[in-house]
């Protein structure tokens, strides 16, 4: 067997057992069938058509062999390193706090109400986390909707009264969503399922919040949110 030929086997089975732990270990592990049910994974995704055809390329190389040690297809160099280049990254993926924002903004409870208001203009936001201080308990996230929701139920001859208005005015009212609380070196496939699962049990999660070790009442360090995750697949950087 050449040493391309070697090189590329042990990637091409070390990304499929990847493959495997991304599935669950489901009993048809088939390479490409597992490949298609990780599309959405921003990694798989941006290199889903390379691996589709090197899983081709492998199965000439095992299935295909005329006698040992002679191969119809042989891998170039390039490939090789190409799907060395990929298991890396499945190795090693973006950690969570690479396309979160931060420094992350947020409020406490007894905050004025037009104060964040003011934030949410000026940031361009639509989402706050909001604390119960000096404690620092995590209380929810406030949303730009709820804050228009409050107002329409509040509106007085024509008139919403801002004056005076704390946060915690409006947390009565609002529903707030809760976050999920990831450490901060959490990788971006674990935001990812994250997500997947909250969309499968039918809750719209708001955000990812990261603290320092995953606790809910840790200052938030980063916030990601699936508007982040989109920029991850379009391929475009938190930073741009």
């Amino acid at each position: 067997m050449s040493e391309l030929v070697k090189r590329f086997e042990m990637a091409f089975n070390q990304i499929h057992q990847t493959l495997k732990e991304m599935n669950g270990y489901p009993k048809n592990d088939n390479f490409v069938e597992l490949l298609q049910r990780s599309r959405d994974r921003s990694i798989i995704k941006e290199h889903f058509d390379s691996l589709r055809q090197y899983a081709k390329l492998r199965n000439a190389i095992v299935h295909e062999r005329v006698r040992d040690g002679y191969y119809i297809a042989s891998p170039h160099e390039e490939v090789v390193e190409e799907l060395e280049k990929i298991k890396r990254t499945l190795d090693q993926p973006p950690l969570a706090m690479e396309i979160a924002s931060c420094p992350v903004m947020f409020f406490y409870a007894d905050s004025d109400l037009l104060d964040v208001m003011k934030e949410f203009r000026e940031h361009r936001v639509s989402q706050f986390p909001i604390y119960e201080g000096p404690q620092g308990l995590f209380l929810g996230l406030l949303t730009d909707t709820a804050i228009v929701r409050w107002m329409s139920h509040n509106v007085v001859d024509g008139s919403v009264c801002m004056e005076g208005v704390k946060v915690s005015d409006l947390l009565e009212d609002e529903s707030m969503r809760e976050a999920v609380f990831l450490p901060e070196d959490e990788s971006v496939f674990e935001v990812e399922d994250v997500y997947e699962r909250s969309h499968a049990n039918g809750h719209k999660l708001k955000a990812v919040l990261l603290t320092k070790s995953g606790c809910r009442d840790e200052s938030p360090l980063g916030i990601v949110t699936a508007w982040d995750l989109i920029k991850v697949d379009a391929g475009v950087s938190g930073d741009e």
